[in-house]
């Protein structure tokens, strides 16, 4: 396994360190005078588009502060596209354009913060994370999966819905219709096919689904297995831009849930097939990385129970092969 040099390791958790710090986003601070009051506006890019935010009254010391925050944040981001580039070069994954512009968009509208990347998505970050790059065929993904534990989520500016937030990504995103047509749209896709899901954890049987996210007028699908899976996440720095932060799973549970669902799919061969090649490379990166990690995860998911969590994950564990080197025991 072809590992990553430690002072590229520093530079990323640097830059992780510095996104997930930040207050404001960069823009261009202008004023403009409404019957005779001077009102101060910030204009920055956001995905594929360029949006006017308003800041508020000029001589507000609150507004001061954040046009203070802004112009200072612009010169910060030009030291920090020269470490994406850095970082890029010795070998740190980048999304494809289209999901760096969602992601874009969501930590535009103040979502990102509130929200935790999972899917192949939050796998593209793992490489800087465990210090080791994992197989760049697992890194390809036409899907953006966002889980919140929260229902009641909503952007920065005050009546937007996702959709619209959406659309700075990619004008073609369009909510995709539900088996019923009165529930609010838990999925959204581009005219070329990129997907982007919204989900939750699973409380009851009887939830609804999807489970209705009135403020974003979207709906979030319930899974099980979730709420373990985004528990206590770390956080992360996605290479598009000038960067953005986000917050992704453990590695480590991440591989253990990718066994688990795994054995959930029993239509859909091809997302098995890619959950098992995902929790293989993990799991063998984890070993030399953070093999305690690995540990401490194996045996937080099988105190969960032995008939949806043991079970399948031996079984994963016996199809890739790994069953002698990793096995897990009761009790």
């Amino acid at each position: 396994m072809k590992t990553i040099p430690p002072t590229i390791r520093t530079l990323y958790a640097d830059l992780a360190q510095e996104l997930h710090a930040r207050s404001e986003r960069p823009g261009s601070v202008y004023i403009r005078a409404i019957k005779g009051i001077d009102y101060a506006y910030a204009k920055r890019s956001v995905g594929v588009t360029r949006r006017d935010v308003f800041l508020g009254r000029a001589d507000d010391p609150e507004t001061v502060a954040r046009v203070e925050a802004i112009k200072a944040e612009g010169e910060r981001t030009k030291a920090r596209r020269k470490t994406i580039s850095a970082l890029k070069a010795g070998g740190v994954p980048a999304p494809a354009p289209q999901l760096g512009a969602v992601l874009d968009a969501l930590d535009d509208a103040g979502l990102l913060p509130k929200m935790v990347v999972v899917g192949t998505a939050a796998y593209q970050c793992y490489a800087p994370l465990t210090g080791i790059h994992l197989p760049a065929l697992h890194l390809m993904t036409q899907d953006a999966d966002f889980a919140t534990l929260s229902l009641t989520i909503e952007g920065d500016e005050e009546g937007e819905d996702l959709e619209t937030i959406l659309k700075r990504a990619d004008a073609t995103f369009a909510a995709v219709p539900g088996l019923n047509r009165k529930s609010l749209p838990a999925h959204f896709r581009t005219s070329s096919g990129l997907m982007v899901d919204l989900l939750t954890p699973q409380l009851r049987r009887d939830d609804p689904n999807p489970m209705p996210m009135e403020k974003l007028k979207a709906g979030a699908t319930p899974l099980h297995y979730l709420k373990w899976l985004i528990e206590e996440p770390v956080h992360a720095a996605v290479l598009f831009s000038a960067g953005i932060p986000v917050a992704v799973p453990q590695p480590a549970r991440y591989a253990l849930h990718k066994l688990i669902v795994a054995q959930k799919r029993t239509t859909d061969r091809a997302k098995r097939d890619k959950d098992l090649a995902q929790a293989s490379a993990l799991i063998a990166v984890l070993k030399q990385s953070d093999p305690y990690a690995l540990e401490d995860a194996r045996d937080a998911a099988i105190a969960e129970g032995k008939d949806g969590w043991e079970t399948p994950v031996r079984r994963s564990l016996a199809e890739i092969g790994l069953t002698d080197e990793f096995e897990p025991v009761s009790g």
